[in-house]
């Protein structure tokens, strides 16, 4: 009885252990990351603001970089589409400097536009080399030119 005891505990633990496993492994990876940053650039080519919200809330939810909460943050507590614009640029940034330490998992372009934030410009990530400006919209929507190509 009591072996018997022993083994049903055994195996318990194992099967325990194994779901936590699973769970750990079923985190976003920087992919995810990826083209979640590259929604939310789509709908700011867009100018929605309330999709804009809630793709940075998703992304906020499922983010394993703390590097990128606070600016997450700000893009999701505001329909301002200029001040998501504002903290799309710094989303950018960090964004560029993942890929580029980590490698990029797809092809990816470095675009920039120089009239961006009264002309100080500012640059955004894109898998397509057409240019669909996310700091104007459709008011400048072909704006900008490609600065970089990042391969895999």
């Amino acid at each position: 009885m009591i072996k018997r005891n022993i083994i049903l505990l055994a195996i318990f633990v194992l099967i325990a252990g194994c779901g936590q496993k699973k769970q750990q492994s079923s985190a976003p990876n920087e992919e995810d990351g990826l083209s979640q940053y590259l929604a939310i650039k789509d709908a700011l080519v867009k100018t929605n603001a309330k999709e804009t919200q809630r793709l940075a809330k998703t992304f906020l939810a499922t983010n394993t970089n703390p590097k990128l909460n606070s600016v997450l943050e700000e893009i999701a507590a505001t329909t301002n589409v200029d001040k998501q614009r504002l903290a799309f640029e710094k989303l950018s940034e960090e964004m560029y400097t993942i890929v580029k330490s980590d490698g990029a998992t797809t092809l990816l372009y470095k675009q920039y536009c120089p009239m961006a934030f009264n002309n100080k410009g500012a640059f955004w990530l894109a898998t397509e080399k057409e240019i669909n400006n996310p700091y104007f919209g459709n008011l400048m929507l072909h704006c900008g030119s490609v600065q970089e190509t990042i391969s895999q």
